[in-house]
């Protein structure tokens, strides 16, 4: 397909580069000629030096020929007019990304009177990433949401972790006495999609999938389960920290926010008249002991530089505070927390891309029953993907068991979980896809190309 990217911030090189490397025929549009050149110098695209809402820059690019436009800037109505005149020059498919609580509010008209198909708001989604974080200790991820109903974590296997130091994936199976599945490993930096006579090591970076109440029962058994958190402590009172205090006040829970803009500081007690609204001259030691943190049972960083806020989980985690929470935007900075295992990282720029992936990869080919694609998340420090389908009448080995000769899979790929209503299903030999279904497919980088449909999934 022909995709033009306007705005060439890290989000944007970062899809640009992905979406190169599955094949497409990327344009990359920006008014700053050097990161112009930058991007076309390091990745195999082409690029336009010039504004996104100028009809003039956007034919340049192709957009009376591209399949999709995907407006990335910082401003959201340069955003918006950018699909807008994308569509009206000829472009099939638009989407952007859009930062105002107000606009957030408005997708379906915003989607309607621009003629945008796909809208997100990273901060409103971060904030929602974080809510399922709270309460998992550093040493768990959750590294994929699906249907709500279940979770991908990623465990680092420490010695007694296990009761032996070398364990197969049956005999894990059967230390958790749970309904589970090791999706992937890392070892060593490489990539393992394992079967069930893969010994486990110590080391080893394990992603396991399962419904949401049997993550629980595995965590429990990894010794990590901490008491439900009560106090919340966010640092930073920008967007993200205004959508998650929303939602953490629903839940009941206490909020205290820390900001170093006393203007900010007045709107927020505004708009969150439950939550403890605090100002700070500067993020200093004193100052965080005082207004609570160490009372804290989470501690989340929002603020806007990743260096202040990998300085505070630091000394969070220096004061024993069971869950720390981190926004990064910098990929070295959360590989250094993830390493270390002290911290959860959250990143508006991976949800972004994740989103924008998944919108591709959906429209890239039409299918008269609706979506084939419902979500594609990074998984495996990026080495892999967990890609979301949708299971229609017209698909292949449909109520074939997976035993059967017929029902083959490509190399490196795994079928991980089967959602059918309120059941998430670990498959096993008997098991079949029925129309209806959502199907967890795992899948290294070398698939990726390949899968656009959860037909492309078989040999």
């Amino acid at each position: 397909m022909k995709i033009i990217i306007v705005g060439m911030g890290r989000r944007g090189i970062v899809l640009a580069d992905l979406l190169a490397t599955e094949g497409h025929d990327v344009v990359v549009v920006d008014s700053n000629k050097q990161k112009v050149e930058s991007v076309t110098d390091r990745y195999s695209v082409s690029g336009v030096v010039g504004s996104g809402v100028s009809k003039e820059v956007l034919l340049k690019a192709g957009a009376d020929t591209a399949d999709v436009v995907i407006a990335l800037s910082p401003i959201d109505e340069v955003n918006l007019m950018t699909c807008m005149i994308a569509k009206k020059c000829g472009t099939r498919y638009a989407a952007a990304r859009i930062f105002q609580p107000g606009l957030s509010n408005s997708r379906n008209s915003l989607a309607e009177d621009f003629g945008i198909d796909y809208l997100i708001n990273p901060k409103l989604e971060t904030a929602a990433e974080i809510v399922r974080q709270i309460g998992l200790p550093g040493k768990v991820k959750a590294e994929a949401f699906f249907d709500d109903r279940a979770s991908l974590i990623r465990v680092t296997v420490e010695k007694g972790t296990f009761p032996k130091e070398s364990m197969k994936l049956y005999e894990v199976k059967d230390y958790f006495d749970t309904d589970m599945l090791v999706t992937t490993v890392i070892r060593d930096g490489k990539l393992i999609i394992p079967k069930g006579d893969f010994e486990i090591q110590v080391g080893d970076v394990l992603g396991i999938i399962a419904g949401n109440e049997q993550i629980q029962e595995i965590v429990l058994k990894l010794g990590l389960v901490q008491k439900p958190a009560k106090k919340v402590f966010l640092i930073g009172g920008g967007d993200i920290a205004y959508y998650l205090a929303k939602q953490l006040i629903e839940k009941k829970l206490q909020v205290t926010i820390l900001e170093n803009n006393k203007k900010r500081c007045m709107e927020l007690a505004d708009k969150l008249p439950e939550a403890k609204i605090c100002y700070a001259d500067g993020l200093k030691a004193d100052i965080l002991l005082e207004e609570g943190l160490k009372n804290s049972d989470v501690s989340i960083s929002l603020t806007g530089s990743d260096e202040n806020n990998l300085v505070i989980t630091l000394f969070a985690w220096s004061l024993g505070i069971p869950s720390i929470i981190t926004k990064v935007e910098s990929p070295d900075y959360e590989a250094l927390l993830n390493r270390v295992n002290i911290d959860i990282t959250v990143s508006p720029a991976v949800i972004t891309v994740d989103s924008m992936l998944g919108f591709v990869r959906d429209v890239a080919v039409y299918n008269e029953n609706g979506n084939d694609i419902i979500a594609v998340h990074q998984i495996a420090g990026g080495l892999a993907e967990a890609i979301e389908f949708s299971a229609y009448e017209s698909m292949k080995c449909l109520n074939v068991p997976f035993k059967s000769t017929e029902f083959t899979l490509k190399k490196n790929l795994l079928i991980a979980m089967i959602v059918r209503g309120t059941q998430c299903i670990i498959p096993d030999g008997n098991s079949v896809i029925r129309a209806g279904d959502k199907v967890v497919v795992i899948s290294t980088k070398k698939n990726n190309r390949a899968l656009q449909t959860i037909n492309d999934i078989f040999a």
